[in-house]
């Protein structure tokens, strides 16, 4: 009986399957090596500014003396252990509210009730001089639930085409208007770094503050910001109010870390809302410069009958924030003529008139 033959299609499917599996487990290998390089430069003992930059190059010389000296038992026992000399220590790693903060995050935002009343501690309200000087202020704001109208929803597209940061605004009627910004909250001597925000680099803050804070040092730093009206109803917006509160509570005892995935300024608010975290996944909630096109894909802006690129250019607002300067009627004078406000603005009218 002859012997079964393999077929040269055979040989060569089985050839590059080795060679995929082969490149597949260095590829993997590679991605490790490369994250925990990343691990110990922003998150290792010693500070990006000392010593972690030279125990990152340390490290890797060691792995790649193993990779090009050793045998293969070697290269395997050092390769997993280099990997988890890292990634164990990382994993236990702690969030905490007690860092030497730059002042913008200096203190840990709370909220106390009492009856239908909400009281804040810790709201920001820094001044701004036009000279570059900046007044520290660190307010308590109470709010009465019923008084909540809706929700205003501020883009800022700091970052060109690629990223941007939404600022959600609680139209409480005549107790003004609360922001909140969902931010990267940073020690002394930290800046925002994107390849940071893959690791525990920065603690993840809820800042609660006057629109005045929040935007016009924005508008200052030449950021272009939009103004947009939702269509959350009073009982939906005191929904997201309720859950964003929560939140903010939940980090005062228990802060965690930003992650420029899962714990960004855009999927934090995903996260913590029922009604939002059931929607279907969409880059734009990653990569958000048309985080504000998303919104109004799904129906969330009011819109007075625009098309959205129409819309987005009467929303812009830095002329506005800028000649409304510190004005006790700021937040009026940023949203007259502008769509989707024409019934708040004559509500408030009415009110004045009573």
């Amino acid at each position: 009986m002859s012997e079964p033959t393999t077929h040269p299609f055979d040989e060569r499917v089985q050839s590059a399957t080795a060679l995929l599996r082969r490149w597949s487990w260095r590829v993997i290998w590679a991605l490790a090596l490369a994250w925990a390089a990343g691990a110990i430069y922003y998150d290792g003992p010693f500070g990006k500014e000392g010593g972690n930059f030279w125990l990152m190059l340390a490290w890797i010389a060691l792995v790649i003396a193993a990779l090009y000296f050793g045998r293969l038992w070697v290269k395997a026992t050092v390769l997993l252990g280099a990997f988890l000399g890292v990634l164990l220590p990382w994993l236990n790693l702690d969030a905490s509210n007690e860092r030497e903060w730059y002042p913008e995050w200096a203190e840990t935002p709370y909220v106390t009730f009492e009856g239908g009343t909400a009281t804040f501690h810790n709201y920001r309200n820094f001044a701004y001089g036009d000279d570059g000087s900046v007044e520290e202020r660190w307010e308590t704001r109470t709010v009465q639930l019923r008084n909540l109208r809706g929700v205003d929803y501020f883009h800022d597209n700091f970052g060109g085409d690629l990223l941007a940061h939404p600022i959600l605004s609680f139209d409480f009627g005549p107790d003004g208007h609360l922001a909140l910004s969902i931010e990267t909250r940073r020690e002394v001597g930290e800046s925002f770094t994107e390849l940071g925000g893959f690791y525990k680099y920065f603690d993840l803050g809820y800042v609660w503050g006057d629109e005045q804070d929040m935007i016009r040092v924005r508008v200052l730093r030449d950021e272009p910001i939009y103004l947009y009206r939702l269509t959350t109803k009073p009982v939906a917006s005191l929904f997201l109010f309720m859950d964003s509160v929560r939140t903010t509570n939940a980090l005062a005892v228990s802060p965690r870390f930003y992650n420029v995935l899962t714990a960004n300024c855009t999927t934090s608010l995903f996260a913590q809302t029922p009604e939002l975290k059931a929607r279907n996944f969409d880059i734009r909630m990653l990569l958000n410069a048309r985080l504000d096109e998303l919104a109004f894909e799904d129906g969330f802006l009011e819109t007075d009958g625009l098309e959205f690129e129409a819309l987005r250019a009467r929303a812009l607002v830095n002329e506005d924030v800028l000649s409304a300067g510190t004005a006790e009627d700021f937040w009026r004078q940023i949203r007259e003529n502008r769509p989707g406000f024409s019934v708040r603005l004559a509500e408030f009218a009415a009110a004045e008139a009573d």
